[in-house]
């Protein structure tokens, strides 16, 4: 029903780096060398639990939905403007980013597509109260 296609290159780092750049006065190239991916996905954790979730929309997550689906991604795209979808026959390539990810999983976790792609969203950019739901 739902194939993962791409994602975002360098996730952890591409978002802790987001993350920092707001508040670090120290140059990019910096920023992007000097952190291990633990304390990336540290600051990540935080910064999530802290409500702050626009980081996390530099990471964007790309599929191939099986056109059964149809009904669920337009309730979705309805209420999610950074959904995009594209028709391809009897298939939809749905891109969104991982905010967009968390927020349907709080919102919408009885649809199909929700659950489908629930596996491909990591938990270090998930608040703590959907962290190893089941």
């Amino acid at each position: 029903m739902v194939e993962l296609l791409s994602q975002t290159e360098n996730l952890i780092k591409v978002i802790a780096t987001a993350a920092r750049v707001c508040y670090s006065g120290l140059p990019l190239k910096e920023l992007l060398s000097r952190y291990t991916e633990e304390e990336d996905r540290e600051l990540i954790e935080r910064v999530v639990s802290m409500g702050h979730l626009s980081v996390i929309e530099h990471g964007v997550l790309t599929f191939r939905v099986s056109g059964e689906l149809k009904e669920e991604l337009f309730e979705i795209m309805v209420d999610k403007p950074y959904l995009k979808i594209t028709p391809k026959g009897d298939y939809f390539i749905v891109s969104l980013n991982l905010r967009t990810a968390v927020e349907l999983l709080e919102e919408k976790p009885n649809l199909k597509f929700v659950r489908e792609i629930e596996k491909f969203i990591p938990d270090f950019v998930r608040p703590r109260t959907q962290q190893n739901s089941p």
